[in-house]
């Protein structure tokens, strides 16, 4: 199974905030109800045709699929997702590392960094990304409902950007785009905000994930964003590397008709399907005509 490339059996979420964009886009078979999200590779996905997850797989075959950058123990750690936000997400925020595991009670607790590329946006779609200039973490403290919205950036987000959303940054995804995100495997999240939903706000650990956290520093580049617990970049071309033993590799295709191929077969990538490269798969090389960008995703060889 180590080597070629792995294929999962996507997680359609149904969310009050969702739409239809994963089947006018990609083709996908979507219920009456909104999609909001699709998991596309995370550790309790199944293997395609099999009852086996990838989290088994990681305890199997341990650094020999996720590579020598990554400590098996806690299974596998990025989850990547299309995100279909047809309305406002919650105003939020997650923790770092060790607000994670001082808040869940589980040593090997993670936080949730994350990042996004905007695939499709609309003219008026929107989003909020941090906090807006001049304010502080105590300015927010001191303001409850929909006060806070004027407190935050609000951005205009553009098709091709990357997105950097740090742990411990106040966010919020809005209505109009389709946007693919990789995070940490993490299910924390704290809101400050609901949009007036009825859902539960957890107001105490969103302002201790503010106070408290030193965001990740990340490098960012036209088509590449590099952080501690990930790469992700964008490829706007053919183009043939090396899958190394130092991490396994996630590959997102935006359309369809790009071939991969790897040093014991190939096959032809669908819009809107991820597949993963275990570590050490060798050769790989992926063809065809580039109309949108094909998504890597791998983990930095000096995470542990």
């Amino acid at each position: 199974m180590l080597d070629s490339p792995i294929h999962l059996t996507p997680d359609v979420v149904p969310r009050v905030w969702g739409g239809q964009r994963l089947a006018s886009e990609f083709g996908r078979e979507l219920g009456q109800e909104p999609v909001g999200e699709s998991w596309e590779i995370h550790g309790d996905l199944k293997v395609r045709d099999s009852d086996i997850t990838l989290d088994q797989l990681v305890a199997r075959h341990g650094r020999a699929l996720v590579g020598t950058g990554v400590d098996p123990k806690d299974g596998f750690p990025l989850l990547t997702k299309w995100l279909d936000c047809r309305a406002w997400l919650s105003v939020q925020i997650h923790p770092d590392d060790a607000l994670a595991r001082e808040f869940s009670g589980r040593p090997g607790a993670r936080g949730k960094t994350e990042a996004w590329y905007v695939h499709r946006a609309t003219s008026e779609a929107e989003l909020i990304h941090g906090l807006a200039e001049g304010v502080s973490s105590e300015d927010l403290e001191q303001v409850e409902g929909d006060e806070i919205v004027g407190k935050l950036n609000r951005v205009r987000p553009r098709e091709g950007q990357l997105l950097f959303t740090p742990a411990g940054a106040v966010h919020a995804l809005g209505p109009g785009s389709l946007i693919y995100e990789v995070q940490q495997s993490c299910d924390l999240t704290y809101r400050f905000y609901d949009w007036g939903r009825p859902r539960e706000l957890h107001l105490e650990k969103a302002v201790a994930c503010l106070k408290r956290t030193e965001p990740e520093p990340a490098t960012l580049m036209k088509n590449r964003l590099t952080c501690r617990y990930f790469d992700f970049e964008l490829l706007t071309e053919a183009a043939a590397w090396e899958v190394t033993e130092a991490s396994f590799q996630i590959l997102a295709s935006t359309q369809s008709g790009l071939t991969l191929t790897w040093p014991g077969g190939s096959c032809t990538l669908r819009a809107g399907q991820s597949v993963l490269l275990p570590a050490g798969l060798g050769s790989v090389r992926v063809e065809g005509e580039f109309k949108d960008p094909l998504i890597r995703v791998s983990v930095p060889e000096s995470v542990e």
